[in-house]
């Protein structure tokens, strides 16, 4: 009875646009056609307002095909800000998936093993096992891994998934070996890269930059033990901390080593202000010691700077070695101060190193390949 009234309205539509020549059916009937019959995607995870890598995987993913094809929707069960905000922004997420998850056909989480994450997507994965959904679990993170194999509540969720998504390559070989038990199909999709106008470099100034959520994985305070060491060899570099976090902590350490006056904290910040720091900036530091593909090094790969990091996450399936970085162990100081000394002492190195990255980053990490990926494990999923 509904694919008749559907193809009794087709019909209709069809014999009314003949009055309106062939155009209006080639605009509207495709729309049309998708809207009834077209498989339709729930994408669950952080709020589009809110910070972090999730979150901008998301408002990127929101700009290519796939997510008008299948008419994705975008439901927010996180957001960073206080207790109570979290609350009352997941409650109203419950109360929308209660409503509205009935209409697709994937649920695609984004998530990490973390039991706070978890527990919070949980009624919204309760929705979607109770209406039969198939399920995407897209896990942000890398490393992590090994300290989870022993996590009921990750497992059970993981064997309620049609497909594990994993950021990279390494990830997924380690995930094999960790996660016997897990019985899902698994894929690798890789992070997209933003595409950005051409870098100008001759705004380009003398300043190192390291934006994260900061707290001791991050390990801002590795970049600041780094730059004590080399503050009075180059007088005329700063540094520029951003993001929100144990800012207070981080400051305070940075004033205990004398280092005030070369060492500016900004906070979190977007728009202009964001874009004058980034856009400036020579080098990019990070110093994180657990990540799943940190987001953060593909913008500045896509904004023409140099990038000195620890081998985390993903990275080592793409990492060329004096050519998109320069990499340094985890925890060691000393070694990051000789890598930073090896780009502020050569202009050469850092615009080389800048111009190969972006083009690697554009070509690697395209949203036509990523979106590509996607399609391919959609159409898998629902055969």
């Amino acid at each position: 009875m509904e694919i008749s009234l559907v193809s009794i309205l087709l019909n209709n539509a069809v014999l009314h646009g003949q009055k309106y020549q062939n155009g209006w059916q080639d605009d509207v009937l495709p729309t049309l056609y998708r809207f009834i019959f077209m498989s339709k995607v729930l994408m669950v995870g952080s709020a589009e307002q809110s910070g972090g890598g999730v979150a901008s995987v998301l408002r990127l993913m929101k700009t290519m095909p796939f997510w008008k094809k299948y008419q994705c929707g975008w439901l927010g069960t996180q957001i960073q800000r206080g207790y109570g905000v979290k609350l009352w922004y997941a409650l109203k997420a419950y109360a929308k998936a209660l409503f509205t998850i009935w209409r697709y056909d994937i649920v695609h989480f984004h998530t990490v093993p973390d039991k706070i994450c978890l527990v919070i997507q949980m009624p919204v994965l309760l929705l979607a096992l109770l209406g039969r959904k198939k399920i995407v679990m897209q896990i942000h993170m890398g490393n992590q891994l090994e300290e989870h194999t022993h996590n009921k509540l990750f497992i059970w969720c993981l064997n309620r998934a049609d497909c594990v998504v994993l950021l990279a390559k390494k990830w997924q070989r380690l995930f094999a070996e960790l996660y016997p038990m897990v019985k899902a199909k698994t894929a690798v999709i890789y992070n997209a890269c933003a595409p950005t106008p051409a870098v100008d470099y001759s705004i380009k100034e003398k300043s190192i930059i390291f934006a994260a959520f900061l707290n001791d994985n991050k390990h801002p305070d590795l970049l600041l033990k780094a730059w004590k060491a080399l503050r009075d060899d180059y007088p005329d570099w700063h540094v520029t901390i951003m993001g929100n976090g144990e800012v207070e902590r981080f400051q305070t350490m940075a004033h205990e080593m004398g280092l005030d006056d070369s060492v500016t904290f900004t906070g979190y910040i977007t728009g202009k202000q964001k874009e004058g720091v980034w856009n400036k900036a020579s080098i990019y530091c990070m110093c994180s010691r657990h990540e799943g593909f940190p987001m953060v090094v593909l913008e500045a790969w896509a904004r023409g700077i140099a990038v000195v990091t620890t081998p985390v996450g993903g990275l080592p399936d793409v990492i060329e070695e004096g050519k998109n970085c320069l990499t340094f162990p985890f925890g060691d100081a000393e070694a990051l101060s000789k890598q930073l000394r090896r780009l502020m002492d050569s202009a050469v190195l850092r615009r080389d190193m800048a111009e190969y990255s972006k083009i690697f980053g554009e070509e690697k990490f395209a949203p036509k390949k990523i979106n590509e990926s996607i399609e391919k494990l959609y159409g898998e999923i629902l055969r």
